[in-house]
């Protein structure tokens, strides 16, 4: 039970689990591809309207610095909010970037298996490839009250708050010879990296964390370490230790996931 405590797995579920995979069988957790699409559009939105910020603000710049209308406080606010625009359009820019990973998935976004990992159909990561991973679900973490008009837009714009991030050897093969719109979800630093699958912006709400709990138990019994934490810094320390230089095994023990109704939910194979 302690290893599985940040999803509130029971030790009957997760024995289940565990039988699930010992007899063959395969978890799927299907791509919301309406929930994408809708996230994509809201993120086409908030681009377009940062465009429109970021020229009229440059405009506007321009026209204080060479025509003399203003003075240095106008000129201030306006290159504040230049940056502030483009702060916006990389930030945002970079929630498109993972979300085009659904126009490339398959039906079935992730599948899981005593073998390993197949992810949006394309991406096939053999348990051996693995070095450890962290997984963690943030959907229900408070957020400040005037933080939050801000952190609605963005989660509706792609924002993950639920992922699993697994170091790999071989990344960078991995990712070239996934298709470009999958690109996104890897990081690559030199030679070494991994892979930080998104979840909750690509599956319905209710197969979240059946998927957390697949990934974690079939990569603990494959041997990985692997868990599932709610703690920040361990989530921190761990990914920056997984997508770094492969030293020795990463450290924490292993924590996992769970159903959202404490039991593998499909079995396509």
């Amino acid at each position: 039970m302690y290893e599985l405590s940040p999803l509130g797995l029971s030790a009957t579920q997760a024995d289940e689990w565990r039988d699930f995979f010992a007899s063959g069988r395969v978890y799927a957790a299907p791509l919301d591809r309406t929930a994408v699409r809708r996230r994509m559009r809201v993120n086409a939105v908030v681009l377009g309207v940062a465009w429109l910020v970021l020229f009229a603000a440059l405009a506007g710049l321009f026209s204080v610095l060479f025509l003399h209308f203003g003075g240095p406080v106008t000129v201030l606010l306006l290159a504040l909010l230049v940056v502030a625009a483009g702060v916006l359009l990389i930030r945002f820019a970079l929630l498109r970037r993972r979300l085009r990973g659904g126009r490339v998935s398959a039906d079935d976004y992730l599948v899981v298996s005593a073998d390993g990992i197949r992810l949006a159909g394309h991406v096939e990561l053999p348990w051996s490839a693995v070095i450890g991973g962290v997984g963690f679900d943030d959907r229900a973490a408070a957020v400040p009250l005037l933080r939050g008009p801000a952190a609605a837009i963005e989660r509706a714009s792609g924002r993950v708050q639920s992922e699993f991030v697994l170091g790999v050897r071989g990344v960078r093969a991995l990712r070239d010879a996934a298709p470009r719109d999958l690109h996104g979800i890897f990081e690559v630093i030199a030679d070494h990296g991994g892979i930080r699958i998104p979840i909750d912006t690509m599956v319905a709400a209710e197969n979240v964390r059946a998927s957390l709990a697949a990934i974690c138990i079939a990569g603990l019994q494959a041997g990985i370490d692997i868990e599932v934490t709610g703690d920040r810094s361990t989530i921190y320390t761990r990914t920056v230790a997984l997508l770094g230089a492969e030293k020795a095994a990463p450290p924490t023990a292993g924590q996992r996931g769970e159903g959202d109704d404490g039991r593998p939910s499909r079995q396509p194979m």
